[in-house]
Parts: C-alpha cells; structure tokens; sequence
C-alpha cells in the first residue's frame, strides 16, 4: 500500500471518534439552557481535550512511516523513540483526564436521593382510602401484608423459620 493509502486508512479510522467528539463539542457549546455552567465547562474541557488528543494520535500515526524511514537514514532513532515516549505519556495522561471531566460532568451539581418505596411488606392505603377491610387484592378475612415488628394476622409470618421444616421419612 502507498503512503497516501496507508495515511487515508488511518485517518478514516480515527473519523468515527472525531466526528463524535465535534458533535459533543456542537452540542454542549449550544446546550446553554439545558446544562448548568459547571456541568457544561466541564463537559466542554472534557471534550476539547479528548478531540485535541484524537488529532494528535491521528497526525501521529499518520506520519509514523515517514518519521521512522527519515530517522532510521539519519541514525536518529533515539530522537524518535523519545518523540513516539512523549505522545504516548501525553496520551496516558491526557485521555483519563479528558473522560473524567466528562464523567464528572455527568454526576456534577446532582444530590442523591434516596430510593423510592417502603420496606419489603410494609403497606399504606391509598390517600383518602379507609384502613378498615383488605386492601384491593387480598382475600376478605386477610389483615393485608404483615408489617415489620406486627404479628402476622392469619398464622403467617414475613420472617424465616427459625429452624429448618421437618421432612416427613417414609422408613
């Protein structure tokens, strides 16, 4: 394969993910009424380092070839080796910083809440609803689902037996 083929490649490897972080960029830059001020500069940070480094490893595998048989005709292959170091520590720096900022973008300005519902059993009526007979659902003559620390009204319990139910043998 040519060089220009070689170069194409690469770059139509690299299109999906810039064109993605283009789009995140487009998006929060013009997002301003749906994103707070913290969560969107910290979405955009994210997103403008990670487009800056895609563009760097592009260029960089790009001119790889060209780099290597320049070098490797001039006897510096050192100077390469420590150029091919310094993209990759800034890419091991800079894409964990770079998705951070966008995870943290995500959970940024939100309290938690706590989780919806009741403990397991427990039952309220509806509102405006009467405490008197079943709840909808339940048998007449049936208290309705047994609440922690009450005795179950028919025999039943919410809790496990204390001891394992005896098997019958047939000897």
């Amino acid at each position: 394969m040519d060089m220009f083929g070689y170069r194409l490649t690469q770059l139509l490897g690299h299109l999906p993910v810039l064109l993605t972080l283009l789009g995140v960029l487009v998006l929060a830059a013009t997002a301003r009424r749906r994103l707070p001020g913290r969560v969107r500069s910290l979405l955009l940070a994210g997103a403008t380092i990670l487009l800056l480094l895609e563009l760097l490893s592009a260029a960089w595998v790009a001119a790889l070839p060209e780099l290597i048989r320049s070098r490797s005709l001039s006897g510096g292959m050192r100077q390469f080796e420590l150029m091919n170091l310094t993209v990759s520590v800034v890419g091991w720096l800079g894409y964990p910083a770079g998705l951070g900022l966008v995870v943290a973008a995500v959970f940024v300005g939100r309290a938690a809440t706590p989780a919806p519902g009741r403990p397991w059993g427990a039952w309220t009526p509806p509102a405006g609803a009467t405490t008197t007979g079943p709840p909808p659902g339940y048998p007449a003559g049936h208290g309705g689902p047994v609440l922690p620390g009450q005795p179950a009204g028919w025999g039943g319990s919410d809790r496990p037996p204390a001891a394992p139910p005896q098997v019958d043998r047939a000897d």
